[in-house]
């Protein structure tokens, strides 16, 4: 998303990454605590217009963000710019190859770790919905974490501890989500959530270092919230369990012998 050979402007990103969201979710927690639009928050249409106002605001904040500062530094022109890099890809194939391999093999971990919530493997593709919804329901998220946080972190840290500290500042980035009463993440253990979400993160970094690709990300994240909508995720309602602990470390692991040779490899190609 950022131009290679310019200064990474690593804390304001994160500030204002902060300030959107946390002000945008305030509003939120505000007119749910006082009631003032009570009548209008209720029922399917309350639903939907919390679900919308959250996307466009509060989970799309990463990439408003990264919009201000790509217009203000003069990378982009304009929204073309903007969603230019997000779809940019060095080869299409490759990258569409990658991300259905991971869509797959997420799949697998969710019949492993959730129970599927269908009568039949037909509802499965009921997925396929929540993945589009979920482009502004959380994968918009991705042109700043995964797309600039992530990459200038390894700039000035190892691998391993840019990943956990993208991790671990993307699960904090979401607590006020705790405290909006119509979407249900209160019934969330934090702990369970944010070791789901360091172990998203080193997939993610696998992904992005695989295809260069911002899409795959969002498309991914979307992915992951789609498949929450097939399967129970029971699991991040409790703490970390031994189960959990296990799936989520072999899971890491192979993120990360996916970036290690991915690194290895090009740096040979760029030895003359």
């Amino acid at each position: 998303m950022w131009n290679e050979k310019s200064k990474k402007p690593i804390l304001i990103y994160l500030a204002l990454t902060y300030l959107i969201s946390f002000a945008c979710e305030g509003v939120l927690i505000l007119v749910e605590r006082t009631g003032i639009l009570s009548g209008m928050l209720s029922g399917i249409s309350g639903f939907i217009a919390v679900t919308m106002y959250r996307g466009i605001t509060v989970a799309c904040a990463p990439a408003w963000t990264m919009l201000i500062l790509l217009k203000k530094h003069k990378q982009i022109k304009g929204f073309k710019d903007f969603f230019l890099r997000i779809f940019k890809t060095e080869k299409r194939l490759r990258t569409v190859i990658i991300t259905v391999a991971f869509f797959f093999c997420y799949f697998i971990i969710c019949m492993y770790s959730g129970q599927f919530q269908g009568d039949s493997w037909s509802y499965a593709l009921f997925a396929l919905p929540w993945l589009a919804a979920g482009i502004i329901g959380g994968g918009m998220e991705e042109p700043g974490w995964r797309g600039f946080f992530q990459p200038a972190l390894e700039e000035k840290l190892p691998f391993v501890i840019a990943t956990l500290c993208t991790g671990a500042i993307w699960a904090v980035w979401h607590i006020p989500s705790w405290f909006v009463q119509s979407i249900g993440m209160s019934s969330l253990n934090f702990f369970s959530f944010a070791l789901n979400c360091i172990t998203l993160s080193f997939v993610m970094a696998a992904l992005y270092k695989l295809t260069k690709c911002v899409f795959a990300c969002v498309l991914f994240h979307s992915w992951t919230n789609a498949l929450g909508n097939v399967f129970s995720m029971d699991f991040l309602s409790i703490p970390p369990d031994f189960k959990l602990i296990v799936l989520c470390a072999l899971q890491i692991i192979a993120a990360i012998i996916i970036c290690v040779i991915v690194d290895r490899r090009s740096r040979y190609v760029e030895v003359p």
